[in-house]
């Protein structure tokens, strides 16, 4: 019975970390039967995205509030630990609706980036996860702000703001365009990872192998 248990708490977690979500995407919506199997997802990296020494691009679209981005997200950091300026890894928002404060915490990184602190912000998003999911979200952000230094009335409106509101939303549009409906989505030099592995290892031999293309 205790080894069955553990089984399937490892499978849960196994999923866990897999993706949130699953929502019907733009794709889905206006999809037409498709016979040409060579076809891939590509997407999108602006001009001020790339990096003349980073030959492995990652566009991530992702959601503060996703367990599995949180997951995820500590593969990216062992990735560039692993393969340094090779590999730039690019976030874009895709709050979900099944997640209450998802947008707000999105808002609030973009908020944190006008005052050039967008990675320590999305940094204290993942690691406070669990307490700001519950409730009071948008007092903890404002925690963090002043915890960063940073100018908190600012942070706070722009946080709020109608601007910080059309950049969410426009990743968002351009990952539901992509066919992104659940989270983390990567795309890898413009072609869509169809399956998130569930462990290291497996992540980082997928990057590998566009590094020996």
């Amino acid at each position: 019975m205790k080894n069955t248990t553990v089984v399937t708490l490892l499978v849960g977690m196994l999923i866990l970390i897999s993706a949130c979500g699953g929502e019907k995407t733009q794709t889905e919506q206006n999809a037409s039967p498709v016979s040409d199997a060579g076809t891939s997802t590509q997407a999108s990296i602006t001009d001020n995205e790339s990096d003349s020494q980073a030959k492995v691009t990652l566009v991530k679209y992702s959601d503060y509030q996703c367990p599995a981005c949180k997951a995820y997200h500590s593969f990216d950091h062992q990735l560039k630990e692993d393969f340094g300026d090779d590999v730039k890894i690019v976030l874009k928002h895709f709050p979900l609706s099944m997640h209450a404060y998802a947008h707000l915490a999105a808002r609030a990184a973009e908020a944190a980036r006008k005052q050039g602190k967008f990675d320590e912000m999305t940094e204290l998003l993942f690691a406070g996860q669990a307490q700001w999911s519950r409730g009071n979200a948008a007092v903890i952000f404002l925690g963090y702000a002043k915890s960063l230094d940073l100018d908190v009335d600012m942070f706070n409106a722009d946080m709020n703001s109608a601007d910080m509101n059309r950049i969410v939303m426009a990743d968002r549009r351009e990952g539901r365009e992509l066919g992104v409906g659940s989270t983390p989505t990567y795309f890898i030099n413009g072609e869509k990872m169809e399956n998130n592995p569930s462990q290291y290892p497996a992540y980082k031999a997928i990057i590998q192998s566009y590094l020996d293309k």
